[in-house]
């Protein structure tokens, strides 16, 4: 606490709404980036597909701006232990890509950090955000458990409960009418693509998401919560929240360092930041 405290101590003096909304803009950027990387692995998977070189620069692009993000957020931070929290991620996050060997300590780290976001988060929470964030900090152990760890068997496990909190993202705003009816469309759209062509359906949750052995509802429940909480963010010009879901529906299942960083700040943005509640 007291270095982040040192931080904040010998940044400029900047205007109180630039101290706001500077980590705002930085995960709608990072949002941006990881969406970027999602859209580009499922078009090198298409057939006629362009080449993977792109799709490689971004992977590396859409770690590097979300740990940068969870840096900038973690400087601006208004409880240290949330800040705290914040640069662990971002700062190992960053660590992973300059060496393949900083994997475990990083994946060690991003969890922890997070779980301190929402502990310290936890008074601004209802039940209902508390229990979401519960099942969110747990897919993220077990993804990183699966892949980082070496537990493979948990692969599944890490799928399902990471598609399970993206769908509970909905308690984190009033969704409205508007929000539900596109959840429930969401829903039945996947539902059917899912019964008429299975392999599509597979191929793109596995390329786009690294989703793993996860039952279709389970899928069509995720696109659900995300699409009603996106709308009801959308309308409402709730960026931050926007952009946290954004980060947790495209990030993917979470068994790599490049996947958790996203994902972490996802959690955090949902919890955390200022104005996303």
């Amino acid at each position: 606490m007291s270095t982040h405290k040192t931080v904040l101590g010998h940044l400029p003096a900047l205007p109180e709404e630039h101290r706001q909304s500077l980590p705002i803009a930085v995960v709608g950027i990072a949002a941006v980036a990881v969406a970027a990387r999602f859209v580009a692995a499922l078009a090198v998977n298409a057939p006629g597909a362009p080449s993977t070189v792109a799709v490689e620069s971004l992977g590396w692009i859409a770690t590097a701006i979300p740990a940068l993000a969870a840096v900038v957020a973690g400087v601006f931070a208004r409880r240290p232990t949330v800040g705290v929290g914040l640069l662990f991620v971002g700062v190992f996050g960053l660590l992973s890509l300059v060496s393949g060997a900083a994997a475990a300590p990083a994946a060690v780290a991003v969890v922890a950090g997070t779980v301190a976001v929402v502990v310290a988060a936890r008074d601004r929470l209802s039940t209902g955000e508390r229990a979401a964030g519960a099942v969110l900090l747990t897919a993220l152990t077990v993804g990183l458990a699966s892949g980082v760890g070496g537990f493979v068997g948990l692969r599944s496990v890490g799928s399902t409960l990471t598609l399970a909190g993206m769908g509970l993202s909905l308690v984190f705003t009033a969704t409205d009418g508007r929000a539900l009816i596109g959840g429930g469309l969401a829903f039945g759209a996947v539902v059917a693509v899912g019964l008429s062509v299975p392999f599509v359906t597979g191929a793109v949750t596995l390329v786009g998401g690294g989703v793993v052995g996860t039952p279709l509802p389970v899928v069509a429940l995720a696109a659900a919560g995300t699409v009603s909480t996106a709308s009801a963010a959308g309308r409402t010009r709730n960026w931050p929240l926007l952009a946290g879901v954004v980060l947790l529906a495209l990030a993917g299942v979470p068994a790599t360092v490049a996947r958790a960083v996203p994902f972490a700040l996802g959690i955090a943005t949902l919890v955390s930041l200022e104005g996303s509640r």
